[in-house]
């Protein structure tokens, strides 16, 4: 493809698009992906987002997870309208959200809205349809009866053998990982309510809209305990009170939620370890040793 003006055009004609691209801004960018904000000569905005083809599994994994969480009619996520490949790039295009600043009743409405989603049927399993990714991590999603065998083998022990296996643990840290692991009969319940969940729910992945709604983009979907929502939402800059507040209200709070939290929040910086280095490791390991 001779310019990145003509693979616009290609992935829009691609995608069905009829309308030209008129302006163009970078949005963001990273772990291979472009992101660009495109107004196109029908006065619409749209986000296209490309990888290049050895990445597709992540942007196949992301257009799932925001069409999963579409169909349930409760948070908000922008509409997908085109997803597939040109050339040696895969796309998501996908609707521009304009961002404004958040408000309590934002919070309030997010907390509603997340509650209303970990509310619904999900079966009885643990995992989802497809792997997908958790940034640029590989998340595995086999189905699981068993939430204490699902963590043990596609969350935190995974993240712990990907960790020691390049080189980012000390021996006796890695000690106090796998104790964690050993323990997680004792730290999670093994059948909690399988909810739907975001899977990288940071605040970094909401966005409040004019309309009063919070939209979440990024997901990384599985199907768990809705708990490790709220893990993720407290780590890394967090969320309003009035959020979780609000979302509580719809559910029990169970006795054991600080152990849950913590094994949740272990799994995201633990992958943190594995995608920034050494620098998250005192955090990684402060929460392990609360665990064992």
């Amino acid at each position: 493809m001779s310019s990145p003006r003509a693979r616009v055009h290609a992935v829009l004609r691609d995608a069905s698009i009829d309308a030209d691209p008129v302006q163009s801004s970078v949005l963001a960018g990273g772990h291979g992906d472009s992101i660009e904000r495109i107004t196109l000569a029908d006065g619409r905005d749209v986000v296209l987002k490309l990888s290049h083809a050895d990445n597709a599994s992540r942007l196949d994994g992301e257009a799932h997870g925001l069409r999963a969480l579409s169909t349930t009619q409760t948070v908000r996520v922008p509409d997908i309208f085109g997803h597939g490949r040109v050339e040696a790039h895969h796309y998501i295009v996908m609707e521009y959200l304009e961002s404004v600043p958040a408000t309590s009743a934002h919070w309030r409405a997010f907390g509603d809205a997340l509650a209303r989603l970990h509310a619904l049927e999900c079966g009885s399993q643990y995992g989802f349809e497809i792997d997908n990714h958790c940034g640029p991590t590989p998340q595995i999603n086999t189905w699981h009866d068993d939430w204490i065998e699902f963590n043990r083998a596609c969350r935190i022990g995974y993240q712990v053998r990907l960790a020691a296996d390049r080189g980012m643990l000390r021996t006796t840290e890695h000690d106090v990982l796998v104790r964690v692991v050993d323990r997680l009969d004792h730290l999670l319940p093994r059948t909690p309510k399988p909810a739907l969940l975001h899977g990288d729910l940071w605040s970094g992945n909401a966005r409040p809209l004019g309309d009063g709604a919070v939209a979440v983009i990024d997901p990384a979907c599985s199907i768990g305990d809705g708990w490790a929502d709220i893990a993720m939402m407290r780590l890394f800059g967090g969320f309003p009170h009035e959020a979780e507040s609000a979302f509580a209200a719809h559910h029990e709070i169970p006795d054991d939620l600080a152990e849950r939290i913590a094994v949740y929040q272990l799994y995201h910086v633990l992958n943190h370890v594995n995608l920034f280095g050494r620098g998250y490791i005192e955090q990684a390991m402060s929460l392990a040793r609360r665990l064992v």
